[in-house]
C-alpha cells in the first residue's frame, strides 16, 4: 500500500488510540455503526485508516465479512457527504474502501460486483493526491481478475508494465505482487519450467522484503508445479515451508487451497482415499470462511475421484450439490456450455465426465 499523510481538522487520536476505535467499529453490528458513529470516531482519519488496515489483513480469512464492513463504511462516507480530513482524505476512503470490498468480491468469485467496486475506487481515487499509485493497485486487481478469467496473454503483456509502474513509485511489494501474477499466467499456459524459475525468484526477493504471504502462496505454487510434475518429495518440501507460514499469519484462503495442491499431489500417486481426505479439508476451509464458489469447485473435483473409485451414486450427489451454487452466483460464464452438458448428464443419470473436468478445470486458479 502507498503511504497516506493524513491531515486533521482538529486534534488527532492516537495510534493505540486508532487502533481501539477500530476494533470497536468491527465488534458493534453493522446496522448499529451509523446511529454510533460519533462514539465510534467513525469520522477521524486514523479511526478509519486503522479499520482499513485490519479489513486488508482479513480478506485472505474472511472475505465475506470484509466485503460487508467495507460496503458499510463506503456508503457511510459517500452520503451523506461528511468531512473528512482536509484535503483528499475523504476521497482517499472512499477508494479505499471501495478497493477492498471489490478485492474481497473478487475472492468470493463476485466479478460483476468486483468490476463495479474497482469502478468506484478508481473514480474516487482521481481525486486524490498520489492518484497514479492509487490506480496502480486498483489496476493491479484488475489484473488479477483478468487472470482469474483465464485472459494469459492478456495478463503476460500487461504485468511487465505494471511492475515498472511500482518499481518507479517505490512500491517493491506491489512490484513482487504482479510479478505472482506473471508466474500463475506461465503455470496455468503450461509454461511450467518458466513459470518455476519465477516463483523462486519470487520467494527469494519476498523474504528480502519481508513479505510473509507472498513467499507462503509463491512456495504453494511450487508445490503445484512439483505435483505436475510427479516431483513428491520437493512439492512436500514446499509443503511444509508454506503451511505454518499460512498458519501464522491465519490465511485461510492459502491453507484451504494448500490442502487443494496436497489433494491433487496425492491424487496423481493413485492415492485416491487421501486424496478425498485432503479435498474435504479444503472444502471445510473454505465453507467457513464463506467461499462459495470454491466448496462447489471442490464438490465437482470429489465427484471425479469418485467416480474414479466406482461410486457413481456419491459422484453425482457431489454433482447435485455444485450445480445450484454455479447456477445462482452466475460464476465461470466461460464455462457455461460444460455446465449445461453436465446438468443434462446429471438428469440423463450417466455423469458426462469431461464436461466435469472441464467445469472444474475453470476454479483451480490462485487468487493473490
Amino acid at each position: 500500500m502507498s503511504g497516506r499523510v493524513l491531515r486533521f481538522p482538529h486534534k488527532a487520536v492516537s495510534s493505540a488510540e486508532a487502533q481501539s476505535a477500530a476494533l470497536r467499529v468491527l465488534a458493534t453490528p453493522i446496522a448499529d455503526r451509523a446511529r454510533l458513529a460519533i462514539h465510534l470516531a467513525l469520522d477521524e482519519p486514523e479511526t478509519l485508516l486503522a479499520v482499513c488496515g485490519r479489513l486488508r489483513d482479513q480478506l485472505e480469512s474472511s472475505p465475506a465479512s470484509v466485503r460487508d464492513d467495507a460496503d458499510f463504511l463506503y456508503r457511510f462516507i459517500e452520503k451523506p457527504k461528511r468531512a473528512i480530513g482536509l484535503f483528499d482524505e475523504r476521497d482517499y476512503f472512499l477508494g479505499e474502501t471501495a478497493l477492498i470490498g471489490g478485492t474481497a468480491c473478487r475472492i468470493l468469485f463476485r466479478r460483476d460486483d468486483a468490476r463495479r467496486w474497482f469502478d468506484r475506487a478508481e473514480a474516487a481515487f482521481r481525486h486524490t493526491l498520489n492518484a497514479v499509485a492509487e490506480w496502480s493497485r486498483v489496476a493491479y486487481q484488475r489484473l488479477a481478475l483478468r487472470l482469474e478469467e483465464h485472459q494469459l496473454d492478456e495478463v503476460l503483456e500487461l504485468a511487465p508494465s505494471l511492475v515498472a509502474s511500482f518499481e518507479k513509485l517505490e512500491m517493491h511489494k506491489d512490484a513482487l505482487k504482479c510479478r505472482f501474477l506473471e508466474a500463475v499466467a506461465l503455470k496455468e499456459g503450461d509454461r511450467l519450467s518458466e513459470a518455476g524459475d519465477l516463483f523462486r525468484r519470487i520467494c527469494q526477493d519476498a523474504e528480502t522484503v519481508g513479505s510473509d504471504k507472498l513467499l507462503a502462496i509463491a512456495s504453494y505454487n511450487l508445490l503445484q508445479i512439483h505435483g505436475f510434475l510427479g516431483q513428491a518429495e520437493e512439492a512436500m518440501v514446499e509443503a511444509a515451508r508454506a503451511l505454518p507460514i499460512l498458519r501464522r499469519l491465519n490465511n485461510r484462503v492459502g491453507i484451504a487451497k494448500l490442502h487443494w495442491g496436497l489433494a491433487y499431489l496425492l491424487r496423481s500417486q493413485g492415492r485416491l482415499a487421501e486424496s478425498l481426505d485432503a479435498f474435504r479439508a479444503a472444502q471445510t476451509e473454505f465453507s467457513e470462511i464463506g467461499m462459495r464458489a470454491d466448496v462447489a469447485a471442490v464438490h465437482l473435483v470429489l465427484a471425479d475421484v469418485l467416480l474414479e473409485l466406482g461410486q457413481d451414486s456419491q459422484a453425482t450427489l457431489e454433482v447435485l450439490a455444485a450445480l445450484p451454487v454455479i447456477e445462482e452466483e452466475k460464476m465461470v460464464p466461460e464455462g457455461m456450455a460444460a455446465f449445461s452438458l453436465l446438468r443434462e448428464s446429471v438428469r440423463q443419470q450417466r455423469i458426462n465426465r469431461q464436461a466435469l473436468r472441464d467445469l472444474h478445470g475453470y476454479f483451480e486458479e490462485i487468487q493473490s
